[in-house]
């Protein structure tokens, strides 16, 4: 009979225990991480579109390093 009523109390402390802080706030980080992540990648692809259609000289020195870095990485894993 002791173990039924500990049991029973347990179980209604777990069901008052109330973990929607904790759950709330690691909603909170994702989105904000998520945003910054919708964030980067629409910068990436705004200059990437910017490189297509204009082909600025402003943006040679960058494709040059990102072609030299490819260049580099290739030469590593052949």
């Amino acid at each position: 009979m002791v173990i039924y009523n500990s049991l029973i109390i347990f179980l209604v402390m777990i069901r008052e225990t109330n973990n929607k802080p904790f759950v709330n706030l690691f909603e909170e980080i994702w989105e904000e991480i998520e945003i910054q992540f919708y964030g980067i990648i629409g910068a990436i692809i705004f200059f990437i579109l910017v490189y297509l259609f204009f082909h600025p000289p402003w943006m040679r020195p960058m494709i040059e390093f990102l072609f030299n870095i490819k260049s580099a990485v290739s030469a590593i894993f052949k």
